[in-house]
């Protein structure tokens, strides 16, 4: 089916252990989720997801194709961002600050685990979400040139490489016009919170 758009990621850094959302200070905002949607991080321009597409290997015998193995789906995003703050960027990508301003490269190379979910639209204006149940985000390299009469920008892009969730499944279509659909199950399947902080369609709109 064809997709109009983008509307936005919603990111969340886990637990690799428990699956939660991590919230508070070491979380990517307190109450965990990131939603770029709307105006946040002056929005997000790309998502593509390639790979989604299982790898084949032809199998041949007497001279005529006779079989073909079928491997698994190896998707990755590439995702941009106009102007993500300094702050979810830098944790987003394991990053220590040095509580001084300054935010040291990540040296060991363990990523943080995130879950992430993009959405985009159908012709109708229903709502699709393509979800990740986990996954580590690594930065292109930066482009700096200098500016003349116009603004020469460098936004924010980066690759998530998702990786199998608990049901060793990779990721997960949603279709808001499906019966049945609520945010609030895709929430709870994707951004798991503690039992007392359960997210709500509502609680992650007013995140920022």
């Amino acid at each position: 089916m064809a997709t109009v758009g983008v509307k936005g990621i919603l990111m969340a850094m886990i637990n690799p252990e428990t699956g939660k959302v991590i919230t508070g200070a070491e979380g990517l905002t307190e109450k965990g989720i990131f939603d770029a949607r709307g105006k946040v991080a002056k929005g997000v321009t790309q998502a593509n997801i390639s790979g989604m597409a299982p790898s084949v290997t032809k199998i041949w015998g007497n001279n005529i194709l006779q079989d073909q193995s079928v491997g698994k789906a190896q998707p990755s995003v590439a995702a941009n961002f106009n102007d993500l703050p300094h702050d979810v960027l830098e944790k987003a990508l394991g990053h220590e600050s040095d509580g001084k301003g300054g935010f040291m490269d990540n040296s060991d190379g363990v990523l943080p685990h995130l879950a992430m979910a993009i959405i985009t639209q159908d012709l109708a204006g229903k709502d699709i979400y393509y979800c990740f149940y986990d996954g580590n985000l690594v930065p292109a390299d930066k482009n700096i040139q200098t500016s003349n009469e116009n603004e020469t920008r460098d936004t924010d892009n980066l690759t998530y490489n998702p990786i199998a969730g608990p049901t060793g499944h990779v990721y997960k279509t949603f279709y808001a016009g499906d019966e049945g659909f609520t945010e609030d199950a895709l929430l709870a399947e994707f951004f798991p919170m503690e039992e007392a902080q359960t997210p709500s369609k509502a609680s992650v709109k007013s995140t920022k």
